[in-house]
């Protein structure tokens, strides 16, 4: 469950994008008011982000439309417009797909995104101009994809999901201060990894950074229980999350044994992605490897 923050976080860094991509193509005045790359963001945050994407789109684009001193009709039409496909898209897909989580792994993926678009950005052109929907669908198409393909496989940029649905995840376990849980989690990551086709080597490298991560943890809270959520693909997501003060892990403080942090230095070198957020007295922490 988002926070008030982190929707608020959404709904601002959408509204500036699309602000953003907006302003800068209309000021040249070559391209009409529909078109520019901007038209792809409606049905990419908005699968990912729902509602909270959608409408950062939307404000982005009243935002843009007080700035250019643009027509009203035009901006509302095109408001409609970035609600029918970003919505469009976030209902469609999760309704026409078992999966818990967008992606792009199989063929059915990127014909079930291309026939989803397709339709939205023709009852798009239908509100304002056919060029718009046939711009809707380019962007959509060839700029969107690929940034859906890098969110989904790569980054793993956490989806929000409708509300009949929750996420899946290739393996999930807590793991305590004791050398047992460590055992069974490892048990737990190997036979997820056989099931999934993930080599042994790939296995071995998330068991290590979990476990890095985790003596670190424990040594600075030695009651922490800490949750871990595991997706395997072309990278390997970790989600670790832990109740207690605020504590960083890849924090590494001057007065540390190098000894000791060299294994997280390896980790923060190595890693697609390593954050941190503490939000309501629970922390956070997302590796990529």
């Amino acid at each position: 469950m988002l926070s008030s923050r982190e929707k608020f976080t959404l709904v601002i860094v959408s509204c500036l994008a699309y602000f953003l991509m907006d302003v800068p193509v209309q000021m040249t005045g070559i391209l009409p008011s529909y078109a520019g790359i901007k038209n792809f963001l409606p049905s990419t945050l908005g699968l990912f982000f729902g509602l909270y994407g959608v409408t950062g789109c939307v404000l982005g684009c009243i935002l843009s439309a007080v700035v250019l001193d643009s027509h009203l009709n035009a901006a509302i039409i095109e408001c409609v417009c970035i609600t029918v496909t970003g919505l469009g898209m976030f209902h469609a897909w999760h309704m026409s797909t078992k999966s818990s989580r967008p992606s792009f792994k199989s063929w059915q993926d990127y014909a079930r995104y291309i026939v989803i678009l397709f339709a939205l950005s023709a009852l798009s052109g239908t509100f304002y101009h056919v060029s718009a929907g046939l711009a809707y669908f380019l962007t959509g198409l060839l700029v969107g994809l690929p940034i859906n393909i890098l969110f989904s496989s790569l980054l793993y940029i956490e989806p929000l999901m409708p509300g009949w649905k929750t996420p899946v995840y290739d393996a999930e376990f807590c793991l305590l201060p004791n050398a047992e849980s460590l055992e069974g989690a490892n048990e737990i990551l190997e036979t997820a990894g056989m099931k999934r086709g993930v080599k042994m080597k790939r296995v071995l490298e998330i068991q290590s950074c979990i476990e890095e991560l985790s003596i670190r943890i424990l040594k600075a809270d030695p009651d922490a229980r800490i949750s871990v959520s595991v997706i395997f693909g072309d990278a390997i997501s970790a989600r670790l999350h832990y109740e207690g003060k605020r504590y960083n892990p890849f924090k590494m403080e001057a007065g540390e044994d190098e000894i000791d942090i060299m294994g997280m230095k390896i980790i923060k070198r190595r890693a697609i992605r390593a954050s941190f957020s503490y939000s309501g007295g629970v922390n956070y922490v997302h590796a990529v490897v």
